[in-house]
């Protein structure tokens, strides 16, 4: 049994590993045609908040709301925008589901869908990223729509690594970028923060700038066949240890 566990430990050392692999983060304008070929083939989850804004409807979601792509939380502040004004018992201190378009934010995907998650300009959303079942992923995209064109510099961060939306003049009302985390290697967890600040390099203080979440795509990994073959020998070494207890008694 205590070679049973060391080969257990040794094949989850081995799958999780990811410590030799760098993150990038990669941020391009969208188009349809960046947003079907950029992330390729394989499976995916996909989350496009459809089913939560039909069931749930408009309105203010409380921090760690969860869909099928992990949880969602504000970062802070209270939002002071048009948006926030416009929607009836909304107090800004949440992220909100939206419907259609509000503002330069936008459905984005699925087409003909209507549903976005809205930072509801607070200062800016912490995504936990995790697939149900404690599935493993190695890579996400995502579309953003209306960020920093209020005087926020839009600041995406993970792992240490990040990438700021605008570091120069404010871009164009209702603008949509494609953005693609690549975490090299497959993980389990990941935490994101899309952060807006008063200052280029996210020096300054937070600062108030509604964007909108849409179109999330997370590739899935499946376990290598050698760990599913090492699985089945392990079971078969546990099988044969059983039975030579059983034979001995």
């Amino acid at each position: 049994m205590k070679l049973i566990k060391m080969l257990t430990a040794a094949s989850v050392a081995a799958f999780c590993s990811a410590s030799a692999h760098a993150l990038t983060i990669d941020v391009i304008e969208f188009t349809e045609a960046s947003y079907k070929s950029n992330f390729g083939s394989g499976s995916k989850v996909f989350e496009g908040f459809e089913t939560h804004g039909a069931a749930r409807g408009e309105g203010e979601v409380s921090n760690g709301f969860s869909t099928s792509v992990g949880t969602f939380s504000t970062l802070g502040g209270v939002g002071s925008g048009d948006t926030v004004a416009g929607l009836p018992g909304n107090s800004g201190r949440m992220l909100a589901l939206r419907e259609g378009g509000v503002f330069g934010r936008e459905n984005i995907s699925p087409n003909g869908g209507s549903w976005f998650l809205d930072s509801n300009d607070t200062w800016g959303v912490n995504w936990d990223v995790a697939l149900a079942g404690g599935k493993s992923f190695s890579k996400l995209m995502f579309a953003i729509s209306d960020a920093s064109d209020a005087g926020g510099f839009l600041r995406i961060s993970a792992a240490g690594e990040s990438y700021e939306i605008r570091n120069g003049r404010r871009l164009s009302d209702g603008n949509i970028r494609l953005v693609t985390i690549d975490f090299g290697a497959p993980t389990k967890s990941a935490a994101i923060s899309l952060a807006n600040y008063s200052k280029h390099g996210g020096e300054g203080a937070y600062l108030n700038d509604g964007f909108a979440i849409d179109g999330i795509q997370v590739a899935a990994v499946p376990l290598p066949p050698s760990i599913l073959l090492l699985g089945g020998a392990v079971l078969g070494l546990g099988f044969v240890a059983h039975r030579r207890r059983r034979i001995a008694a």
